[in-house]
């Protein structure tokens, strides 16, 4: 960043009446073009070109004669042909002065279409395309390829396809363009996928055959379709590195069976355990199948989800095409699953956490183990080596323990995976860096309040007194009976401190930006917390043409800039607050703090599967059943009982233990000397907690202890610190300053530079959430929601990963850090969670 000023950014303040005090705005609307009728004549001379043709040989070369047409293009031309636009020129010197209408063009014939069979063999590539039903849709401001595809159920590249002009210019305000029809695409893609398999059946399995790419396949469809790994796909076809595209010819390599080669089951399916809350959408987000089919195979479905129930999922041909190679082979085993082993089983029988396995094998965060696949799993060493990036609190080099070298280093745990494929609208743009995007930013400042109380009352006495004032006053008798002043040393009204620093990150974000060419013009709203003043700003004409909104932070608040954000489909973030929940119904929302339940939900995920085989305390300090935490003690239950293991290891239990009831003493005799003992206290109360982890602390001298809390014990200042460090404890949450990342330390230089402060929390979160998103506008543009993906930036405090939480919803933040707090008083990031595997190697 390194910021030496920030450019000021138009500021709004509106009053309980309207008025707006400060500010300027313009807008300049583009001048569109409709290219219909261009369109129109692509698409009919399209369904043309199989119809009676005239051809000529020169030099040894064929050519198709086209006569010209009116709104033709070189490039609609090169299009339909699917020639080069060069070879267009080199065949046609007089195209440098234009088309005119009824010009003959000589269109060149590749070799391929020049040689005629001996014996007309019917194959799949050989059939005509057949072209689908269409309909019109005129473009609208804020209008995105992704929102058009949404709109019409079809993906974004079947709208290139029949409206190449996109590629070339982009979308323009009240362009018409051609919409396949959904239904038609389906029967005709599947009517070709037909073909192809009886054309399979007759050829050879062993020689190599010929692809062209269609809507919606992906590298893993196509492996599955002519039973070839994905690596020979890629090593016969290198161009895929840079993504599949429709037309794409693919060369299909000779099948492989030698010893040892690795294929995925023949059946396609791998099963999973449904625990308590899960509903079908979230099956659906999380494996990429729909109720339907999940219903299709498992007929228990038709009655609901019921927990405990095992069901079997198909896997899915949209999950993206994973490839992993080792980068040090010796530092793996290669096990091939056998028949109902689990993550659990592996796990417990090499010694190994299951998030290693997962970390190894990235296509397990989309899907579960499948009988007869290979996996990696990382050997274990003697002392395995540990990622520190936490901040080091009050230890010095001499307390370090000797710890023996270990048979590989850390690198040689890594993987190679092939890069997650792009969609076509998701390729960052910053040639684009000229269009100009303006940002609401919606916070309580109290401006009045500020001002008020920086004012100091003045008696005449006093005025006399200040030479400033007296001055310019000839007769002392007309100085005013009483006067006001500015405070020497300014002060900040208690409520507004932190939402000042919240804006000061924004502005050191939107000025980094600025730096790298973004065209963005910040907008400041004084909400002063007043529902009145609200309503006012949404109804400025201003806030109409914002692409993005950030805030209001209090959710009471947001109802009615929720519905305005909706109505103009104008991306909405909810910076700070977990509460409320429109995300539910409203698309175009986005929450920052996940919710409790989630952050519950995790937790339950991460014990069960770092902990299943250990001997678990659930510590009762108080009535909990009707709390949050009640949901992590029954899924933690349910994980522990359904891992297995609980019957075979004598010190593998599961304890729900009264401790009001049963004391320290009976505490102990239920503790194992050998095996690791879990605590988790189900507790919202600080003084519970507080008493609990006092107890735990003492426990941690005579036996290996651990205790697993939540995010809101940080906020728990009557614990000391230390005691945290002693049990060893690990938690979930959303936010964690590593102060030894270099962005941390240049953000911290530049806020001192520029605000003469230190910065804190809501500091650090200003510059996160308005970087994020905003460098999303710079590279992806308004319709930017569907890329964010594969939207990887740098922040100090977060590690953002949205998904929809429902169908018709809106997006919640999903990325977790899991935080160690080591005995050596250092805070470690041990993994995240929330973030698929795959996702994460990326950056």
């Amino acid at each position: 960043m390194g910021c030496t000023s920030v450019d000021k950014p138009y500021f709004w303040g509106i009053n309980s009446g309207s008025t707006v005090l400060g500010g300027f705005f313009k807008s300049n609307l583009k001048i569109m073009k409709t290219r219909l009728i261009i369109t129109l004549l692509l698409f009919f001379y399209t369904v043309g070109l199989q119809a009676q043709e005239r051809r000529i040989q020169e030099n040894g070369k064929t050519y198709r004669i086209h006569v010209v047409e009116k709104g033709e293009t070189i490039f609609s031309l090169s299009k339909a042909y699917s020639v080069e636009q060069k070879e267009l020129l080199n065949a046609n010197p007089n195209l440098i002065f234009g088309l005119k209408t009824g010009q003959e063009l000589k269109i060149p014939v590749a070799e391929a279409q020049q040689a005629e069979a001996p014996q007309q063999k019917v194959t799949a590539s050989a059939q005509p395309d057949e072209l689908p039903s269409f309909k019109t849709y005129k473009v609208k401001r804020r209008d995105g390829l992704h929102f058009i595809a949404k709109e019409f159920n079809v993906a974004v590249e079947d709208i290139l396809k029949y409206n190449p002009q996109l590629e070339e210019k982009g979308l323009e305000r009240g362009e018409m363009l051609l919409i396949p029809d959904a239904a038609d695409l389906k029967r005709i893609r599947a009517a070709a996928r037909d073909r192809r398999a009886f054309v399979a059946e007759e050829q050879s399995t062993s020689g190599p055959q010929k692809h062209n790419v269609e809507a919606n396949e992906t590298l893993y469809s196509i492996s599955k379709q002519y039973n070839r790994p994905i690596a020979d796909l890629i090593k016969a076809n290198p161009q895929v590195k840079d993504g599949l595209r429709i037309g794409m010819e693919l060369t299909i390599p000779e099948a492989d069976f030698s010893a040892g080669q690795v294929m995925l089951p023949a059946d396609g399916f791998f099963t999973h355990l449904v625990e308590s809350g899960e509903t079908f959408w979230s099956l659906e987000r999380k494996y990429d199948v729909s109720r339907d089919v999940l219903e299709k195979y498992n007929p228990a479905l038709e009655h609901g989800l019921q927990a405990g129930l095992r069901i079997r999922v198909p896997v899915s041909e949209d999950l993206p095409d994973i490839q992993v190679s080792p980068v040090n082979e010796a530092a793996f085993n290669k096990h091939t699953v056998g028949s109902g082993e689990t993550l659990y089983s592996l796990s417990n029988q090499y010694n190994v956490s299951i998030a290693a396995i997962k970390k190894s094998n990235p296509m397990l965060g989309y899907r579960g183990l499948m009988a007869g696949e290979t996996i990696l799993i990382p050997k274990q060493t003697d002392a395995e080596p540990e990622l520190v990036t936490g901040k080091q609190q009050e230890i010095t080099a001499d307390r370090e323990e000797e710890r023996p070298k270990p048979r590989f280093n850390r690198n040689d745990y890594a993987v190679k995976v092939s890069e997650m494929e792009r969609p076509e609208g998701c390729r960052p743009n910053f040639g684009a860096s000229s269009e100009k995007y303006d940002v609401a930013l919606l916070l309580p400042l109290y401006l009045v309040a500020n001002d008020t109380i920086n004012r100091q009352r003045m008696t005449k006495e006093e005025m006399l007194l200040d030479e400033d004032l007296t001055s310019n006053v000839q007769n002392p008798d007309d100085m005013p009976a009483e006067g006001i002043k500015r405070r020497d040393q300014e002060i900040i009204y208690p409520r507004s401190e932190n939402f000042i620093h919240f804006y000061e990150g924004v502005l050191l974000a939107v000025d980094s930006l600025k730096r790298a060419g973004m065209n963005v013009q910040l907008h400041v709203f004084d909400t002063n917390q007043e529902q009145a003043v609200v309503d006012s700003i949404i109804r400025l004409s201003v806030f109409r043409q914002m692409d993005l909104i950030i805030g209001p932070v209090y959710p009471e608040l947001q109802g009615p800039v929720v519905n305005f954000a909706n109505l103009n489909r104008i991306p909405m973030v909810s910076p700070l607050s977990a509460s409320g929940n429109f995300e539910a119904n409203n698309p175009y929302y986005f929450k920052i703090n996940p919710t409790k339940d989630y952050l519950v939900r995790e937790t339950a995920d991460y014990i069960g599967e770092e902990y299943f085989n250990k001997n678990l305390i659930v510590l009762e300090m108080g009535e909990y059943k009707h709390l949050p935490e009640a949901t992590l003690v029954n899924l933690c239950r349910e994980k522990f009982f359904s891992a297995g293991f609980a019957e075979a290891d004598r010190d593998v239990r599961f304890h729900e233990y009264n401790f009001l009831a049963e004391g320290y003493w009976g505490l102990r005799r239920i503790l194992s000397k050998t095996r690791e003992n879990v605590f988790i206290i189900p507790s919202a109360t600080e003084a519970q907690v507080s008493v609990a982890v006092s107890n735990i602390n003492s426990l941690a001298e005579d036996f290996p202890v651990t205790l697993v809390g939540l995010s809101n014990f940080q906020r728990y200042n009557s614990i000391q610190p230390e005691y945290y460090h002693q049990s060893k404890m690990h938690l979930l949450s959303p936010y964690f300053v590593d102060y030894r990342a270099p962005l941390t330390n240049r953000f911290i230089r530049s806020f001192r530079s520029n605000f003469a402060a230190e910065p804190n929390q809501f500091s650090f979160q200003g510059y996160d959430v308005a970087f994020y998103f905003m460098s999303a506008l710079f590279q992806y543009g308004n319709d930017f929601t569907d890329c964010l993906p594969y939207h990887h930036v740098q922040l100090t405090q977060a590690e953002f990963y949205f998904d929809k939480v429902s169908r018709n919803g809106g997006y919640m933040n999903r990325g977790l850090f899991v935080l160690n707090y080591k005995k050596n008083f250092e805070i470690a990031i041990d993994g995240l969670e929330g973030i698929p595997s795959l996702l994460l190697t990326e950056e």
